[in-house]
């Protein structure tokens, strides 16, 4: 009997050790730990990873560029580049963390997309479309970019004339950026064609695809859109929530990914990983235009990648 009494104490107090053991971890667990993290100084984590698509530009590729010593960029797109335009703070961000000469060819109203097929006088902004700007720069004919920045103001026949001007033997790396005129206009995902143009994978496919033939050696970036909103009718429009035709911002920016990397192009993510729907008050005014320090946060998150 005393036998069996010891070896039952013993079980028990093994028992009562395994019980205080999964407590202690229990309120450990529920405690937490500080991780230091701290969303506004470091914005490549979040909930939801960033989909980058970084792709370096093979020997093959550079084996025509001549280095001239100066780091050169081209910039292409609507208001993250055409706000304030001749001191637009994006351009400015990318010229300073890169000390870099920036050409600045953004044009405010400008889409990815076209609204139609072929360009035609019903639509002038399909003239400054970024397809008709790369097919300027793949063709060296600009005739249709310079002809419809006449009819859209002095900023924008600044930004063509920039472009037409431009040498591309010097260029390192042309940047691609839109906001959300294409998503606020219901244009297209994607359609059965890679040649669609009005759609956003075969606009931005076949841009890329013009500009890498005749230029192999500068490498093309293409920043996705913010984490913005944009009133429509009346009505505020949340990027993050609103499927308002074609699918929400996300799907495009998805979109876009797919259509950059079937092209070994680079993209980076800037609505998850530079200004997102948690801190888009700090780097957006208005909910939709780059404020400077949302600039900055864009170009340190480039140069972070190893985009450029």
């Amino acid at each position: 009997m005393k036998k069996e009494l010891i070896i039952q104490i013993v079980i028990g107090f093994v028992a009562l050790l395994l019980v205080v053991f999964m407590v202690v971890k229990v309120v450990n667990w529920n405690r937490g730990k500080d991780s230091d993290y701290n969303p506004d100084e470091n914005n490549t984590e979040f909930d939801v990873e960033p989909t980058d698509y970084i792709q370096p530009l093979s020997a093959e590729q550079i084996a025509g560029k001549v280095d001239d010593g100066v780091t050169t960029f081209l910039c292409i797109g609507n208001s993250p580049f055409a706000d304030n335009y001749s001191n637009n703070n994006l351009a400015a961000a990318l010229g300073e963390v890169y000390d870099a000469t920036v050409i600045n060819a953004g044009i405010a109203g400008s889409y990815i997309t076209q609204k139609n097929a072929e360009v035609s006088p019903d639509y002038i902004e399909d003239g400054v479309s970024l397809y008709q700007m790369a097919a300027a720069i793949g063709s060296g004919d600009f005739s249709t970019v310079k002809a419809t920045a006449e009819s859209m103001g002095d900023e924008a026949k600044a930004a063509v004339s920039a472009l037409e001007n431009t040498d591309f033997t010097k260029v390192d790396a042309i940047f691609i950026m839109y906001n959300l005129e294409d998503y606020a206009d219901h244009r297209p995902l994607g359609s059965e064609s890679v040649e669609d143009v009005t759609c956003i994978y075969g606009a931005v496919f076949k841009s890329i695809q013009m500009i890498q033939e005749a230029y192999p050696y500068i490498k093309v970036i293409m920043l996705s859109q913010p984490a913005g909103g944009i009133t429509i009718d009346d009505f505020y429009v949340d990027g993050d929530k609103h499927d308002i035709g074609c699918g929400t911002l996300t799907d495009y920016v998805i979109f876009e990914t797919q259509a950059v990397a079937s092209r070994g192009a680079c993209f980076v993510d800037v609505y998850y990983g530079a200004i997102n729907i948690d801190q888009r008050d700090k780097y957006l005014y208005d909910d939709y235009h780059i404020n400077d320090d949302g600039a900055m946060s864009i170009a340190r998150r480039v140069k972070k990648l190893g985009a450029y």
